[in-house]
């Protein structure tokens, strides 16, 4: 009997890792971008979402070096940069980035950003 339930309960990990491979065959995503999936569909959630968002719109060197704190009332981005050079790229993609953060929320939060230098440790 024990032997029995050892084999169902393989059989059913082995059905469900099909399914969820099928599931996701073809989308290669970084852990940013399923996080900012998941997390956007939650309104409590939203703390947590915006900079996964955030993050993802960026990509993995700019966010390593930048990071949103933030909303404004103005619906502004607080973000913050470990250096001028980082800080003045994220400015200049400031368009980009707000409608990709939009995008990825799936409604409009970010209007534009400010961008504010980290202090140094």
């Amino acid at each position: 009997m024990a032997a029995a339930r050892c084999r169902s309960s393989r059989l059913t990990g082995a059905i469900l890792d099909r399914t969820f491979r099928a599931m996701l065959r073809g989308r290669r995503r970084t852990l940013a971008s399923t996080l900012a999936d998941v997390l956007a569909r939650n309104r409590a959630a939203q703390p947590v979402a915006l900079p996964a968002a955030f993050a993802e719109a960026c990509g993995p060197s700019l966010a390593r070096e930048v990071s949103v704190r933030g909303v404004t009332r103005d619906g502004r981005l607080l973000v913050v940069a470990r250096s001028e050079a980082w800080a003045a790229q994220v400015r200049e993609l400031a368009p980009v980035l707000c409608e990709r953060v939009n995008a990825r929320l799936g409604r409009a939060i970010a209007s534009g950003l400010d961008v504010h230098l980290a202090p140094e440790r």
